[in-house]
């Protein structure tokens, strides 16, 4: 059957170069072979640092139509997602997402994860370009190695044995260690660096060490709402018309 075809098709295409190409044709190609499978269109959902919904709105605004695009805004969990033809099952799905850059979870600020003094040691050393000045970071790595502590305890007990009980402890904790030290890092992915103040925090049961930043923790709530809220006004400017919905 299909050698058939071929002749058929071969015989038209003989009859048609015999009486003249159509005008303006001026090639004829016959395909053999299996045809392009035919697919169902894709949907495109791209995830992205904060602003992604903002890049696409400004530079795909003259082919969407506006009144079925809408955007939500979650500051909490700190994402703005961007529904493009939101009534089509293929519709376009773009999340412009706040995450904590790798460099800052690095540290384990503020994460109360507590490390032996060695451990904070050799990971001051692999990231002391960090550092506003790399000699305070050895200075650091250098107390941290030749941490020494003295401990003084006062333990007060005492029982009756008519139900009242008394038990008091007092500790006194001195060591080497600096109060503070500055760190410039970028808090968040694809945010610039911003320099905080750092503390090292010491555990009193096994002089194990953490990593606590208050002045991180306000940077954290202050960025998050004014990062969010220049990517809103992008997408104000870009399409005045998309519906914007705080969750």
């Amino acid at each position: 059957m299909e050698k058939t075809l071929k002749e058929e098709v071969r015989e038209q295409l003989a009859e048609m170069l015999a009486n003249g190409l159509p005008q303006n044709c001026g090639e004829v190609v016959i395909r053999e072979g299996e045809a392009v499978k035919q697919r169902e269109p894709e949907r495109v959902e791209i995830k992205g640092i904060i602003d992604a919904p903002a890049r696409w709105l400004e530079m795909r605004h003259d082919c969407i139509k506006e009144k079925t695009c809408h955007v939500l805004v979650d500051r909490e969990n700190m994402y703005i997602e961007l529904r493009c033809n939101e009534n089509n099952y293929y519709g376009s799905l773009i999340t412009g997402c706040l995450e904590l850059s790798q460099e800052y979870r690095r540290f384990g600020i503020n994460e109360g994860r507590y490390v032996t003094n060695f451990e904070l040691a050799e990971l001051i050393k692999m990231n002391r370009s960090y550092f506003e000045n790399r000699s305070v970071a050895m200075k650091l790595v250098t107390e941290l190695q030749n941490f020494k502590a003295k401990i003084d305890k006062e333990v007060e007990q005492s029982d009756n044995n008519r139900g009242d009980k008394r038990l008091l402890v007092s500790q006194a904790v001195q060591h080497n260690l600096p109060e503070a030290f500055s760190l410039t890092l970028p808090i968040f992915k694809g945010v610039p660096s911003q320099t905080m103040l750092v503390e090292v925090y010491v555990n009193p049961a096994d002089l194990t060490c953490t990593l606590v930043s208050p002045e991180a923790n306000d940077i954290i709530v202050d960025s998050r709402d004014a990062l969010m809220d220049a990517v809103i006004d992008r997408i104000k400017t870009a399409t005045p018309d998309v519906v914007i919905i705080e969750k």
